[in-house]
């Protein structure tokens, strides 16, 4: 064939090939096939915006690579590769960002001068000068160097130590070198018959400091196991050797001293001396398996993937370079090279936060009877944390649609090193609402906002351990830093028996997890309204004061202590001591109330411990003396710490207790700076990784006062419905349309994973130039008509094939199918509670009168729900086959129409069909109950208001027109009740405050300042009387009399706008929908299952339910098929007010009385909830005859967590990455009482962790605001008091760790001051652990206030493989502070309060820590908690720990309309120690682990691999609906 008609007819099938094509795409355009959901930015874009980007912007890489040139030019010839480098040469060890100064860079920010110059600074390690030192260059101006600038002496105060120098990885090797070359041989029968070393299977690790005094520089050097691919860190060997490497010739370097299982030696040729005499104890340690229990490779095949986050609507953020915005936030991030993470200039709609926040340092304390372990106090900065940044992993440390973001650093090398996705950037979709209310007060309507935030990471894998850091930026202006610490434990041979377990935990065969602590630090430099700003300090205590009403009668009142802290001195709170509550850095200027606008600094840290001031090393520490200090801001005290601290622990060149000079405070530019802490006893579980769970700490930083109100009202994701609309309407509530957003396949990139790399030169590849013959274009033509011929065959086989929906997701729990199990702890049918009310009504008599219609003096049944089985039938039935104890279900009954009015307890049995009633009040509460204790009924309620708004009111109508606007008929005004009734047991008389009645708002808000004492006590509501009236300020006998004096020109009255529905109080958006936030769903379907009240995983199983007072609660909880609690239930809520009127001085709710179970509320879907949870409805009989249903009262769902559970990164002798993200089991309900939302959390985590948590949101309390208000809390509207309280819950944890017979444990560490053994002529403070058994409950009941173990936990009589107690810890957050005094007089009825923790031995006639009974009594409470605590024994007892955990609530202006979930939750863990092996999280099916020298991007490699395909499907959404405002 002619080449030139091969070439037409090629070019006619190229053009066919076209056509067919666009066909085959119409055709599938008009198909119903679902879109690709908006792309996603995986990687940062190029600067647009290159000022305020560039000014804190890390060198680039042209940047570093010009320092360095000019670098080389002017320091001359001599100048070494750092990586090449020895001690004797000149060389450039790194080159990062000099920082401008703040005032230069904000003259440029915001006054728009030129921006500063951008400079380098460089230190230089000058080893071939007579005088070997260290210098600081800056160099500049940037991107064209032209000058060098010396600071060294500006900075230091002289010239640095050459000995103070950071080790350079050429020392590392050389020391090594040495060892291997120079000393191992001294010993090698030792060696190979004891450790099977064959001159590769040994590896070096170093502690530091080095050596016991400034100017050492010698290096205990431990050995351990190096077998590729495995955790070296958990192989000690015994080995330890003292090297000086002091000199710059490595020639002169010696090893000093040689330590093996507990002795010391002169020489390695000594102990092979002693070895081959046959005089030498030796432990034969043989080599580990690489796929033993210290490999982090999965030991399962993968199975289904977790839940997955993606964007509906794509990214609601954008990173451009380094800059970070959103519609609400922008900033700037970087790394400091040594430093680590840290961001700036950082702005809240626009205005200025923080100037920076960064991370300072970051120190590990070891304690250890082995000479490398107990000296080691790493100071992690030196190594670097931001140069040992790893690659993020897609899909475990970040979510996976994260935008990744690469770093360029120039350290320890002559040329510039790309970190390949060293910071991810996203938005994280938290699974909680931010903020929510359910009203089904006067009006019924929901408002929420689903909690997210937008996050930036990085992740230091510093030797052994990996710390995730985390800046965290809420929608409420919210900033949170954080650090998970994770990775390898270190760990020291165990030799010396029972003493060596004072340093931690046997973790492996011969294996000491030693005892350490963690310490982090941070700067945090806000500018709070601009630079001058002011310390203020806020608490509550309990004053006693008269009853103004009832003299004789004194209460404790909370009353708000205020100070402004003016100098240095007073804001410096030491580790361990009390901080305030509320502390926080305000403004000249005010808020729309008056109020200085603030940013509150709140700190998440359990109790730490600090290195004693005696210790020689602690100046170099001494940041850690503070858990909080304020200084002012000075360019020379910009950090907090040095590297070169690290190799002269003993002489810091600047000491940050320096900084704390006593200098004015007082309108000042202030930086905060912040010590985050935890102590760390390594335990089986730390095997192979430390989790993060729990290893958690950092800091919250708050508005407070800074807005008019809680700006993301403005939220473009509120919710908000009424009862009467549609809420299934995207018109109405834009998450009805998430289904319809969602419908789309997430935009996935391919899996990627890059190790650190080096920059060098593009290679040319040469062009192919040359003319395309006849063969080539026959066999082109070839392959063309095939192409036509297939897409002709896809053409009339039809549409191309959908992708598929996700597998289904059920939205709501399914039958039970093992009645069994399920049905024993399960909240009692319809179908039981129908059958319960016909035999009481029957039993009963005739005179049973429905409780919705009920007056007091009639019978009636009050409520009806489950009667919990004794424990030792319930376990009998679950362990021993033996047939289930009976149901039965628990009536309170309201005997109002006998002689002797009294409540009654009855148990009805057995169902589903009742034969039997047995009165049980005698047995419970050891007579019968007093009428008065009564719960109010909803009935009482609608007497007393028609009592109030038919009978009272019409007495002031004069006064009422003229304040508040009164309507008689349109009744604008609504009570609200308050708590105890009364001041002394048998009162029944209750303050109401009147509010607006504000329709489709909350009208907590809206006071008028009249408030009522009702006497109620009378069964006749005609003989209800009132007893005292309060307006304004002032106290009268009665409304008649207030209107009289109001005539009479005698009351000066506040007129108090009724400004409607609209305004800051309502949670209708303010502002249009907007893209859908993040969402997760199932790829491949839920990995759980809820069966009736049943829920199972692979992992766990456990019932749960809802008490109709106590609230939530879960049973026979059982992790890999053993239980590890029988029990664990809320027990009570109390909150306690602080006010000067009436109403808000007395109240103590005690929430149990209202019902947890009985106010809780329907969730709503995508808020309450992720969209794709499982709804569970709950089926009650309270104050009716009929039962009633609560649709969707709890939801349960599988949450990806966005962050590892457990990760390390290897670079040190074999190179791999294991990890396992975070992915947990929730259930949750809502408990609204009156204007609080409580939300309830139990989160089930993979390790065998419990999580409990509450979340508190909805309207503050408020009462009407004169006088002396501010002494108790802070105006929050024209005329509105939010008014301080605190929040309490009280749970049970009915603990079986490996069976009912327990002890307690409380472990704790001290520093002991000990002689260096191989130097005794020096001291050093050692770190270990102090353990003590706790025998009587007494000993194991801990005040609210006092010092808690850090460690308490209970354990069995079984011990694991390594010889421990099998326990469970339990470790609470809270910010509880001080009880209610002893000395008021309802102190008993909430004595439980005084505890942060007690254990006890497990009663059934102590079922519970409270009585609905005591909110109208407390003052004879029916019961008392402290009655528990009788000293009796709990040492192998089947015990109860009672968990006390709160908060202190000092309303402000952004708890306007409703306060937020951020900031405000607490709860417990319980976390298990050595309760297993190892960490059974290790057998994960989740986990992920590839070498170097594998291909991440392989899905038999990596299950990640595979996540683009797996999960290329629709999630299967269901249609939003809700459970409406009333019970069905």
């Amino acid at each position: 064939m002619n080449p030139k008609v091969a070439l037409v007819l090629l070019a006619l099938s190229l053009i066919t090939i076209f056509a067919l094509a666009y066909v085959l795409l119409i055709s599938q355009g008009g198909s119903s096939q679902p879109p690709r959901c908006p792309s996603v930015s995986h990687s940062a874009q190029p600067r647009t915006h290159p000022g305020q980007s560039q000014l804190f912007a890390d060198l680039s890489q042209e940047e570093l690579t010009a320092v360095m040139s000019f670098l080389t030019q002017q320091l001359g010839p001599g100048l070494v590769d750092a990586s090449q480098a020895r001690a004797s040469d000149n060389c450039i060890y790194s080159v990062e960002l000099q920082l401008p100064p703040k005032a230069a860079a904000l003259a440029h920010l915001d006054r728009g001068r030129p921006p500063p110059p951008r400079e380098a600074l460089a230190i230089v390690f000058f080893g071939r000068q007579p005088q070997p030192n260290v210098s600081e260059l800056v160099v500049g101006p940037l991107p064209h160097p032209s000058y060098i600038r010396d600071v060294t002496v500006e900075r230091h105060g002289g010239p640095l130590p050459y000995h103070r120098r950071p080790m350079l990885g050429t020392e590392y090797a050389q020391m090594w070198k040495h060892l291997k070359e120079v000393e191992l041989p001294k010993a090698p029968v030792f060696l190979a018959s004891v450790f099977n070393y064959n001159g590769s299977t040994l590896a070096p690790l170093q502690a530091t400091p080095r050596g016991l005094r400034s100017g050492d520089r010698t290096t205990w050097i431990a050995l351990h196991h190096n077998i590729s691919g495995v955790g070296i860190f958990l192989h000690p060997v015994g080995l330890e050797l003292l090297l000086d490497h002091r000199a710059l010739d490595p020639a002169h370097w010696a090893v000093q001293q040689v330590f093996y299982l507990g002795r010391y030696y002169a020489d390695l040729g000594q102990l092979e001396w002693e070895f081959k005499a046959g005089r030498l104890e030796v432990v034969r340690v043989p080599l580990p398996l690489p796929n033993g229990p210290s490999s982090l490779r999965p030991r399962s095949s993968p199975g289904p993937l977790p839940p997955l986050q993606f964007s509906p609507q794509g990214s609601q953020y954008s990173v451009q370079g380094n800059l970070v915005m959103s519609s609400l936030w922008t900033f700037t991030f970087g790394h400091g090279v040594f430093s680590g993470m840290r961001i700036f200039d950082i702005r809240f709609k626009g205005e200025r936060v923080a100037y920076e926040v960064s991370v300072q340092e970051c120190v590990s304390i070891y304690g250890a009877d082995s000479p490398k372990t107990m000296m080691t106090r790493y100071l992690d900065s030196s190594y670097g944390l931001g140069r040992h940044s790893r690659g993020l992993v897609r899909g475990v440390d970040c979510p996976y649609q994260s935008t990744m973001v690469d770093m360029h650093i120039l350290l320890g090398k002559g040329t510039v090193q790309l970190l390949p996705g060293a910071v991810c950037v996203f938005e994280e979709a938290q699974g909680l609402p931010l903020r929510r209310h359910h009203n089904h007060l006067e009006s019924h309507f929901y408002g929420g906002l689903a909690g997210s935030a937008l996050v930036v990471r990085s992740v230091s894998s510093v030797g052994n351990y990996d710390y995730i850091w985390d800046f965290v930026l809420h929608p409420n202006g919210a900033l949170e830093g954080r650090v998970h610490a994770t990775g390898f434990v270190n760990t020291a041979f165990l030799s010396g028996g029972e003493e060596s377990l004072l340093f931690g935990n046997r973790v492996g065969e011969g294996v000491l997890g030693t005892v350490h602590t963690h310490a982090f630090h941070f700067k945090l430099d806000l500018d709070v309204a601009g630079l001058k700003n002011w310390v203020v300090a806020e608490d509550v205590v309990f004053k006693p004061v008269a009853a103004p009403w009832s003299p004789e009668h004194q209460l404790q009142r909370p009353q708000l202590t205020r100070q402004v802290l003016g100098r240095e001195d007073l804001t410096a709170f030491s580790l361990g001591s009390p901080l305030p509550r509320y502390l926080y850095l305000a403004a000249n200027q005010t808020n729309a109330w008056g109020h200085q606008r603030g940013y509150r600094i709140q700190v998440h840290s359990p109790l730490g411990i600090h290195m004693p001031l005696e210790s020689d090393m602690e100046r170099a520490l001494s940041w850690g003396r503070y858990q909080l200090v304020v200084t002012r801001r000075k360019e020379e005290e910009s950090q907090s710490s040095s590297i070169y601290y690290q190799n002269d622990i003993w002489t810091p060149t600047i000491a940050f207790a320096d900084f704390i000079n006593n200098e004015t405070l007082l309108g000042e530019d202030l930086v905060a700076w912040v010590t985050a802490s935890f102590l760390h006893i390594p335990h089986a579980e730390d095997v192979p990784n430390t989790v993060t769970l729990g290893n958690r700490v950092g800091f919250l930083l708050r508005p407070y006062n800074f807005f008019d109100e809680d700006p993301s009202i403005f939220s473009p994701g509120s919710v908000y419905f009424e009862k009467g609309q549609n809420a299934g309407l995207c018109s109405v509530n834009p998450v009805a349309c998430i289904p319809h957003l969602a419908a789309c396949i997430p935009d996935l990139p391919p899996f990627s994973y890059q190790e650190r790399r080096l920059h060098s030169g593009s290679i040319l590849c040469p062009s192919a130039q040359g003319t395309m013959n006849q063969k080539t274009a026959l066999v082109l033509l070839a392959l063309a008509v095939i192409t036509i011929f297939a897409l002709v065959c896809v053409l009339l086989a039809g549409k191309p094939s959908l992708p598929p929906h996700c597998p289904s997701v059920s939205p709501s729990a399914q039958p039970r199918t093992h009645p069994g199990q399920s049905q024993l702890f399960a909240d009692l049918s319809q179908e039981e509670l129908t059958a319960v009310m016909s035999f009481l009504t029957q039993q009963l008599g005739p005179g049973l009168v429905d409780a919705s219609q009920a007056r007091p003096s009639d019978n009636c049944v009050y409520s009806v729900e489950l009667q919990l089985p004794p424990k030792a039938a319930a376990l009998a039935h679950l362990d021993r086959g033996r047939s289930p104890p009976p149901r039965e279900a628990l009536a309170i009954i309201f005997f109002g129409g006998q002689p002797q009015p009294n409540v009654s307890e009855l148990v009805v049995g057995p169902l589903p069909h009742p034969s039997y009633i047995r009165d049980v009040t005698v047995e419970h509460h050891g007579g019968p109950l007093p009428y008065h204790r009564r719960p109010v009924l909803i009935r009482e309620y609608l007497d007393i208001d028609q009592m109030i708004f038919d009978r009272e009111l019409p007495q002031a109508t004069g006064l009422l027109h003229h304040c508040c606007f009164y309507q008689h008929q349109g009744r604008n005004l609504v009570t609200m009740t308050t708590a105890p009734r009364g001041l002394q047991s048998g009162d029944r008389a209750t303050w109401f405050g009147l509010y607006y009645n504000v329709s489709g708002a909350g009208f907590y808000l809206h006071p008028v300042g009249l408030e009522l004492l009702v006497d109620h006590k009378a069964l006749d509501p005609a003989r209800w009387t009132i007893r005292k009236v309060f307006f304004q300020g002032r106290y009268y006998e009665s409304l008649a009399q207030l209107e009289d004096q109001f005539e009479a020109g005698l009351v000066n009255v506040v007129l108090i706008p009724d400004n409607g529905t609209g305004g800051s109080w309502s949670l209708k958006s303010q502002v249009p929908p907007g893209p859908a936030p993040p969402l997760q769903f199932y790829p491949q379907g839920p990995r759980f299952s809820v069966q009736g009240s049943q829920v199972a995983s692979s992992l766990w199983t456990f019932s749960f339910g809802l008490g109709a007072f106590s609230g939530p609660r879960a049973f026979d909880i059982r992790f890999q098929g053993e239980r590890l609690a029988y029990e664990i239930s809320l027990q009570e809520v109390l909150t306690i007010y602080g006010g000067n009127s009436p109403a808000a001085m007395l109240t103590r709710y005690l929430d149990g009385s209202f019902g947890m179970g009985k106010y809780s509320t329907p969730l709503t879907r995508g808020v309450d909830c992720p969209y794709l949870a499982t709804y569970v409805d709950w089926h009650f009989l309270l104050e009716s005859q009929i039962p009633k249903t609560m649709r969707d009262a709890f939801c349960v769902f599988e949450q990806n967590q966005g962050f590892p559970l457990r990760r390390h990164h290897s670079e040190v002798y074999s190179h791999y990455f294991g990890g396992l993200t975070e992915t947990v089991l929730v259930v949750r309900s809502v408990s609204t009482l009156l204007n609080y939302d409580y939300v309830w959390d139990m989160v089930f985590h993979p390790n065998g962790a419990i999580e409990v948590k509450f979340h508190a949101t909805g309207y503050i309390s408020s009462v009407f605001l004169f006088g002396a208000a501010r002494r108790y809390g802070n105006q929050v509207g024209q005329h509105t008091l939010g008014t301080a309280h605190t929040h309490s819950a009280h749970f049970k944890v009915d603990l079986d760790v490996g069976g009912l017979k327990n002890w307690v444990w409380a472990e704790d560490m001290a520093f002991v001051p000990t002689a260096i053994p191989w130097s005794p002529e020096h001291q050093m403070q050692r770190l270990q652990v102090t353990r003590k058994l706790l025998e009587t409950e007494e000993q194991a009941a801990f005040p609210l206030g006092s010092t808690h173990p850090r460690y308490l936990y209970l354990a069995s009589n079984q011990s694991n493989k390594w010889g421990h107690p099998r326990g469970y810890r339990i470790q609470t957050l809270s910010f509880a502070g001080e009880p209610l005094p002893q000395s008021s007089s309802m102190e008993r009825a909430v004595s439980w309060r005084r505890y942060q923790l007690a254990v006890t031995q497990r009663k059934e006639e102590e079922p519970s820590s409270t009585s609905i009974f005591n909110q109208n009594d407390p003052w004879a409470p029916t019961v008392a908690f402290n009655d528990f605590i009788n000293n009796e024994t709990i040492a192998g007892e089947d015990l109860v720990a009672w968990v006390t955990v709160g908060f202190l609530h000092i309303p402000h202006a952004e708890d306007i309309p409703n306060t937020v979930t951020v900031g405000n939750s607490v709860g417990f863990f319980l976390r298990p120690y050595n309760f297993f092996d190892q960490d059974p999280s290790s057998d994960s099916a989740d986990s992920i682990y590839f070498r170097k020298d594998q291909n991440a991007k392989a899905c038999e490699v990596n299950p990640l691999a595979c996540l683009p395909q797996a999960a290329a499907c629709v999630p299967d959404l269901p249609a939003f609906s809700h459970g409406g405002f009333s019970h069905n």
